[in-house]
């Protein structure tokens, strides 16, 4: 193979790494949310993006340090989820379905006042080391890219160490196997519920404003992110915890040999493809995991 040929797989493989790692850090919001509350989020990423637009417009419309207006759109991004769990998603009657509907109408909320605050044009966030860069072997490497990935690789680790070796991943697990007996042993479910959807919120700020530094970013910016993570944790099983994680990598690099293959705007359609490809293929399995996850 040419060197040409091997520096621009390189470059591809590098760059659906670096997406790959921030879907694995929204993967895991989204895993830890549906195991233990049992519910879907679709104002995830849009949790994200207001605490991303707020610290934008504290540090270069108002002028505040950038530490403290990042510092400010992640205490958003974590009352936001705290709030969408303690006043939204308690408040709904337990049945199928109705968490989709109410968070999907979070999600045009928080859009809606986004573009109402903030307007509607895309925006140049701040860089985040994705200037300071240097070229090996015909592959352009930047430092947001290695972040990204190392960061990805930490959370996925993180979390299943924290799951499985923890006082807190115990109580996590009992939470979500059985709520009467885990708070008949003394754990706050709900408290503990709480803080899982606060960790989601710290999460999707992590994740959008380091996706924030590598687009223009605008009020949907985030939604066709999550939506890929979501296809991911349906591939993937959201009642598991390996396979959904390897499948948000899996999932971003091939939408981005499918771009580098046949240009931006095959992004979309692939990601279609590939879906209905596999539940073609394996329709049983899938329609099996959704039945158990949900009931």
């Amino acid at each position: 193979m040419p060197a040409a040929a091997l520096a621009d797989a390189a470059q591809v493989t590098l760059s659906g790494l670096a997406t790959g790692g921030l879907y694995a850090v929204l993967m895991l919001g989204v895993l830890l949310v549906f195991q233990v509350s049992k519910n879907i989020n679709f104002a995830y990423g849009q949790t994200g993006m207001v605490g991303v637009f707020l610290s934008y417009f504290l540090y270069a419309v108002i002028g505040i340090p950038i530490f403290v207006a990042l510092l400010a759109g992640l205490a958003l991004a974590l009352l936001v989820a705290s709030l969408t769990d303690r006043l939204i998603i308690r408040n709904i009657p337990a049945r199928q379905g109705f968490d989709l509907v109410v968070t999907l109408g979070e999600l045009l909320l928080l859009t809606s006042l986004a573009q109402i605050a903030f307007g509607t044009n895309a925006q140049s966030y701040l860089k985040l080391l994705t200037n300071w860069a240097a070229v090996r072997g015909g592959v352009f490497i930047n430092a947001n890219d290695i972040l990204c990935i190392l960061l990805g690789v930490a959370v996925t680790l993180g979390g299943h160490l924290i799951l499985t070796r923890t006082s807190l991943g115990t109580s996590l697990r009992a939470s979500a196997a059985d709520a009467a007996i885990a708070r008949s042993v003394g754990i706050n479910v709900l408290g503990l519920r709480t803080a899982v959807w606060a960790v989601s919120g710290i999460l999707a700020w992590v994740a959008a404003t380091l996706f924030a530094a590598r687009l223009s970013v605008n009020a949907f910016y985030m939604t066709p992110i999550v939506i890929n993570v979501f296809i991911a944790g349906m591939i993937g099983g959201l009642d598991r915890y390996w396979p959904p994680m390897i499948a948000a990598f899996t999932i971003a690099l091939y939408e981005s040999w499918a771009i580098f293959l046949f240009g931006e705007a095959a992004s979309a359609p692939a990601i279609f493809i590939l879906v209905i490809l596999l539940l073609s293929l394996v329709p049983k399995r899938y329609l099996e995991e959704r039945h158990e996850a949900r009931a």
